[in-house]
C-alpha cells in the first residue's frame, strides 16, 4: 500500500483527473519541494504518467488510491458521527449545486445569487472542523475554500466556477468526491 504522502499526491490527481505540479501541491496541501519527488517516484513506478508536465493516473495509480481509501477509512465508514455529518453536508450540497447552476446560467452572474452561494460555502467552512476531527487532511479544503472566497471578494469572479482556477466549484466537487470515497459511496447514489 502507498504511504499517506504519496496518497495525497495521487489523490489530488484522482480528484482532478489531470494536474500540473502547482495544482498538485495546491490540492494536496504539500509544498512543491515535497510533492515533486513523490510525483517522480510515482511516474517511475508506473502509478502516474507525465504528459509534458501534466500528470494523470495510470490504472495501477487509481487502484492504489482506491485501496488506500478502503484500508485507511474502513473505521470511518462505520462512524455514525461522520456519516451524520455527511448526511448534513448532502443537504447543503443540494443548495450549492442549485446556486452554482443559477450563477452559471446568468450572464456574468447575479450578485444576489453570489451572496447566497457565498453563504452556503461559508456554512461548509464552519462545519468542516468537525470533519477535520475525523480526517485531518480535510483542513486543506477549508483553506482552499477560504482562498477562493477571498479571490471572489476581491472581484475575481472566475473563482466562483471557472474550471481553470482553484474555484469554489472545483474545490467543492473535489471535496464531494473525496468524502464519497472515504465513506465508500458511489457517486450515482447521491445524484438521483
Amino acid at each position: 500500500m502507498i504511504n499517506e504522502q504519496t496518497f495525497k499526491v495521487l489523490n489530488a490527481i484522482y480528484l482532478r483527473k489531470m494536474a500540473n505540479m502547482e495544482a498538485l501541491a495546491e490540492c494536496s496541501g504539500l509544498d512543491i519541494e515535497t510533492a515533486r519527488p513523490l510525483v517522480e517516484e510515482a511516474v517511475a513506478s508506473g502509478l502516474l504518467i507525465d504528459l509534458g508536465g501534466q500528470y494523470m493516473l495510470q490504472e495501477d495509480g487509481t487502484r492504489a488510491v482506491l485501496e488506500f481509501y478502503d484500508q485507511t477509512y474502513s473505521d470511518e465508514r462505520k462512524n455514525q458521527d461522520l456519516v451524520s455529518w455527511y448526511d448534513r453536508f448532502e443537504l447543503i450540497n443540494t443548495q450549492f449545486l442549485k446556486l452554482v447552476s443559477e450563477w452559471q446560467s446568468e450572464q456574468g452572474g447575479d450578485e444576489a445569487t453570489l451572496g447566497r452561494l457565498t453563504r452556503v460555502v461559508e456554512r461548509l467552512i464552519k462545519a468542516l472542523p468537525q470533519a477535520v476531527g475525523f480526517i485531518p487532511r480535510y483542513q486543506v479544503y477549508a483553506d482552499r475554500f477560504a482562498a477562493a472566497l477571498a479571490r471572489v471578494d476581491q472581484g475575481d469572479h472566475s473563482y466562483v466556477s471557472s474550471p481553470t482556477t482553484d474555484s469554489v466549484h472545483n474545490v467543492w466537487f473535489e471535496f464531494h468526491e473525496d468524502i464519497l470515497a472515504v465513506l465508500g459511496k458511489p457517486r450515482d447514489t447521491v445524484e438521483s
